[in-house]
């Protein structure tokens, strides 16, 4: 009856008879089958300890996903719901967003079906199963809520129409648009990237010479400059091994300057599968996992690098077709691909928007004609276009994988294992162990180009755009294979990065720290040095650095000495460097002061003839004001607030467009010296005139602004830079990074004072270990927990903050039980 080639149907079809011939449900012992119940596709416990902390446990990666999407949902889900409607490209057709937005990323991500193909497929089954169960807490967490129940305020969303259930493509797009933030994202590129028109008749030099502008490649090219350069820049971070502190034992300072608003909030967590993963700290607003923490055994933090993210290349286009350019002798064709959004108009009702987007083989092309007209049209001025090559466009394959990795590895070697991943999309890395090895590396994605190889392509507009912003943006000739990213024999499969071997790091027991520039003085010590500029051009190799880098190692040395008066005995415990961490010391104040207040002693005493009553009086009280200030940034030091506006003028003069230093050949009295380039520059070099010309206009213009902003000169600081909560200001202590404060609190001046700082310290972690398998970690969170003003956790943290206290954040069981508030909360769907 059955053929061969029907063996396996037929085998199937007797089973099926064989289950069939006990027709009466019945057991062997002729009892009724009972019901099988239905197995929860999450289960997992959340439990809450002090100030809002959630400790979620779960025995697999959905689960934990779906506990940490529902805990984080209860305190910030408006935040990131928001986020997730402007990644996935629906902002216009939702909220009345920015269709020009929401097009770039219809088409940096494609359908939601190729996005799944390309970028979430191709995650390990941990990392998808972490995100679909995410995704699902939030939306548990969205059904019980209901929309007309959802927070208010400026965070919330309670009616909001642009709220919906999100799945695991959504949270990953949005994912990717964090990861996006540097490079594709940042406002410069993107609009380049929206500005780009198909090639038409306009006479590109015809318009360069009716506004006026001088052509390639002069004046224009120092306001693109100008315009290129980056924004707000931050964090600290110190890595201590044994050699250094006290114990014997690693010490870590994580001090990350996050926005204090929006996506870029810290949020804490503990997350634990047993056995498996067991890590605590904080993660950005809707990541699932944590992003910089501690385990039992190792401790790690991040600082941003200013590394090179993306080039340019200069394509020479066919004379005879702009849709064709040269590569190795041979024509290649530009490709197009239209893609479309909802909008909602003004009648609201949706329609149809579409954008044609244009790439070469190497990515997107752009215009930066808003930059300047120099740089405008297809073709520009000289017959070519640019493209632009994002090396972060992938990144986020490897991200989840990376942070796993390092929260699952128990010592350096294994910290540094998960590094090779290269999924560290902005990030210098920082680690320690309890056995006190500390770890440095600039691990981060570059592309492959080596200084022979930048010698050799970096011409043309690429050139000139890289001397104007000191390498911040480089160009590459496009039309030839040898100015192609190169590769390493441990690069990422097709990603044209540097592999791990070739970074610079550094394994110590000594100490590493940074504060945003680059590798360069990791180890202040022994320096780094010999690699290509894309690996850091902010503060490089043998040039300036930050008044944060400088009094981060100066701190650093005084402590390990004894001479910093905060303990007699030499090297660190926790107490010291959390005294470090709230210094509060003003460095540019430190080296510049002093000939800053005889610099006004002697205009007053002696004025010019032109000097008015008015400037006169202005300068004597202004002056008083500075010299009897404490030189720090204090809640209780009046005068903070003069020295910033003053400094900040001094910058506006004299400050370096992309490095954020004052780089003046006449304004230093001690020019830097790359043999001391912690000590130099320094002082106010008296004998040039041009100098006192500058010190007094900036300090007039600090008198004008405070005085037109209602501010004190001597008001104390806790009372000019607060934060608002519920009617109450909470007092916050630190200071403008770019004034040399360690603590960098960003914020700028309004009436009434330095409201509500948008950026700065913001989840700040110490960790060490004792004899115990408990990490001792001590933590404060800024801005606090949640962003409902109904919270309890809206400003507990900011007010501990205020205090300069922290949070002994609890990772064994007896301490999260002895600190847990509320009940124990079991989630099952």
């Amino acid at each position: 009856m059955c053929r061969k080639n029907l063996s396996l149907v037929c085998a199937a079809f007797v089973l099926l008879l064989a289950a069939c011939g006990d027709s009466n449900n019945n057991k062997g012992n002729g009892e009724p089958e009972l019901p099988v119940e239905p197995q929860p596709t999450y289960s997992v416990e959340v439990r809450r300890t002090e100030y809002g902390i959630p400790h979620i446990k779960a025995n697999d990666w959905g689960s934990l996903g779906y506990g940490y999407g529902y805990a984080y949902s209860q305190d910030n889900y408006c935040v990131t719901m928001r986020e997730i409607v402007l990644a996935t490209g629906r902002s216009a057709e939702l909220m009345g967003g920015n269709p020009d937005h929401d097009l770039l990323f219809r088409f940096l991500n494609g359908s939601k079906d190729e996005f799944r193909a390309k970028y979430f497929d191709v995650q390990p089954q941990f990392a998808k199963d972490l995100a679909v169960g995410y995704a699902a807490g939030m939306n548990r967490y969205l059904r019980e809520t209901g929309v007309e129940n959802l927070p208010e305020g400026d965070a919330g969303c309670r009616g909001a129409g642009w709220v919906f259930e999100v799945d695991e493509i959504d949270l990953m797009e949005y994912l990717r648009r964090i990861g996006l933030a540097g490079s594709s994202d940042q406002s410069i590129v993107r609009d380049a990237l929206l500005a780009v028109q198909a090639p038409d008749s306009m006479n590109t030099m015809a318009l360069i010479d009716s506004l006026g502008v001088e052509p390639f490649p002069g004046r224009a090219l120092a306001a693109a400059s100008r315009a290129l350069r980056p924004g707000e820049v931050g964090s600290n971070a110190i890595a201590l091994g044994g050699d250094v502190t006290q114990n014997g034992g690693g010490l870590l300072l994580g001090n990350p300057h996050q926005p204090w608003n929006g996506s870029g909030r810290w949020y804490e967590a503990h997350l634990t599968i047993p056995g498996e993963y067991d890590v605590a700290g904080a993660s950005l607003q809707g990541l699932p996992w944590i992003g910089i923490g501690f385990t039992k055994d190792v401790a790690w933090t991040h600082t941003v690098d200013y590394s090179t993210r993306f080039t340019l290349y200069e394509l020479k286009l066919n004379p005879d077709n702009p849709f064709e350019y040269e590569y190795d002798g041979e024509w290649r064709e530009i490709t197009q691909k239209t893609v479309s959004v909802k909008v909602r108009n003004a009648a609201g009702s949706l329609e149809d928007r579409e954008k044609t987007f244009y790439s070469s083989h190497y990515g997107m092309i752009l215009d930066l004609g808003a930059v300047n007209p120099v740089l405008a049209g297809w073709p520009m001025f000289n017959g070519s276009v640019l493209s632009i090559r994002d090396a972060n466009l992938d990144t986020g394959v490897r991200s989840a994988l990376q942070w796993v990795r390092k929260a699952q590895a128990s010592n350096m070697a294994e910290f540094a294992q998960a590094l090779k991943a290269i999924g560290n999309p902005v990030f210098h890395e920082f680690a320690v162990d309890r056995d006190g090895e500390a770890f440095y590396g600039q691990i981060t994605v570059v592309p492959h180009l080596t200084s022979e190889k930048l010698e050799r392509c970096v011409v043309g507009i690429g050139a000139v755009l890289a001397s104007a912003t000191t390498n911040a943006i480089i160009g590459l000739d496009g039309s030839t294979s040898g100015c192609d990213w190169g590769e390493d024999t441990d690069t990422p499969k097709g990603t044209g990065l540097f592999g791990y071997e070739s970074r610079p790091k550094i394994f110590t027991r000594g100490y590493v720290a940074n504060s945003n520039n680059s590798y360069w003085l990791s180890d202040a010590k022994n320096p780094l040095t010999g690699f290509p500029v894309v690996m850091g051009w902010m503060g490089p190799e043998g040039k300036q650095q930050f008044e944060r880098t400088r009094i981060n190692h100066l701190m650093v040395a005084a402590r390990i000495a004894g001479t910093d008066g905060l303990s007699e005995t030499p090297l660190f415990d926790m107490a010291t460097l959390q005294g470090l961490m709230y210094e509060n010391r003003v460095y540019a104040a430190e080296i510049t002061l002093d000939d800053t207040l005889q610099i006004c002693a002697d205009y007053v005493a002696t004025p010019p003839a032109d000097a008015s009553g008015d400037d006169l009086t202005a300068l004597t009280e202004t002056c008083r004001v500075l010299g009897n200030w404490d030189r720090k940034a204090e809640l209780d030091s009046r005068g903070t607030q003069v020295f910033t506006e003053y400094w900040r003028a001094i910058r506006s003069e004299l400050g370096s467009d992309f490095q954020n230093v004052v780089d003046s050949a006449r304004f230093w009295r001690v020019d830097f010296d790359p043999a001391d380039p912690l000590n130099t520059p320094a002082g106010i070099d008296m004998a040039q005139p041009g100098n006192h010309v500058t010190v007094i206009a900036a300090l007039l213009q600090a008198y004008k602004r405070l005085m037109n902003a209602g501010v004190a000169l001597d008001a104390p600081w806790g009372e000019v830079q607060f934060l608002e909560r519920n009617n109450e200001r909470v007092p916050i202590h630190g200071g403008d990074g770019n004034i040399g404060v360690f603590g960098a609190i960003n914020a700028s001046l309004k009436e009434g004072g330095y409201k509500n700082p948008g950026s700065g310290n913001s989840y700040i972690q110490t960790v060490t270990w004792d004899e115990s398998e408990c990490p001792i970690a001590d933590t404060i969170l800024t801005h606090s927990q949640s962003v409902q003003p109904t919270s309890d956790h809206y400003s507990d943290q900011t007010r501990l903050y205020a205090d300069k206290r922290w949070v002994r954040f609890p990772f064994c069981e007896k301490d999260i039980a002895e600190q847990q508030i509320g009940e124990t909360l079991t989630l099952e769907e």
